[in-house]
């Protein structure tokens, strides 16, 4: 805990997010105050690989036609690709705060900036897995995760240009298709921050449990 407060400068409140059942058991009888965290949603990585039926009609129609509209190319993200991810990113917030998000929406947005820019610097060295989606030379997406687990694939974060209808779909679908055939059977995709769109947009991959 001194720690903790060391590296808050003094911050009245410190917190560690996503302490499993097992540690929290170990500090039993610590002075630590424990509340529940939203819950991550866990999908079946080939429903998502391959968007077959009527539950996954509209994602596939958009994946459809970035492939038939749009020559959008994919390939692991690379050091050079900082910049221009940078770049996207800040096209991404201005695009997303013309939707007016709400404050909380805005706070996370405010938030990510930091986040990213530490996924792009030393992501590799984090154990990140990222790629990047161009159209043209243009780097118009990329997303990065994890293996959570030998079996679940973790999608940590993913922006892509919103002025590209489907584009989102598509390189969330090509990741899954990838870790499928590293042998993820699960996709975990996060919490959705307690944000009516992200709820709504998750829920449409139809999760197999909340966990």
């Amino acid at each position: 805990l001194a720690d903790l407060h060391r590296w808050n400068h003094g911050s009245p409140v410190s917190r560690v997010e996503n302490v499993t059942d097992h540690q929290k058991a170990r500090l039993a009888g610590s002075d630590l105050q424990w509340a529940a965290k939203l819950p991550d949603y866990l999908y079946r990585a080939d429903s998502l690989a391959q968007l077959a039926g009527d539950a996954y009609k509209s994602q596939r129609a958009l994946c459809n036609r970035i492939e038939r509209t749009s020559s959008v190319r994919l390939r692991p993200y690379g050091a050079g690709d900082q910049s221009a991810c940078r770049d996207l990113f800040r096209r991404w917030v201005s695009q997303k705060q013309e939707g007016t998000p709400d404050m909380m929406g805005q706070y996370l947005l405010e938030d990510a900036a930091a986040a990213h820019e530490l996924i792009w610097a030393v992501g590799d060295r984090l154990g990140l897995v990222g790629t990047v989606a161009c159209a043209g030379d243009q780097v118009a997406g990329y997303t990065f995760g994890y293996w959570l687990t030998p079996d679940t694939f973790a999608v940590l974060v993913e922006v892509a240009d919103r002025s590209v209808p489907g584009l989102a779909q598509y390189l969330f679908r090509e990741t899954c298709r990838t870790a499928c055939r590293n042998g993820a059977d699960y996709i975990n995709a996060m919490d959705d921050a307690d944000l009516p769109g992200l709820r709504g947009a998750k829920q449409a991959y139809h999760p197999v449990a909340m966990i």
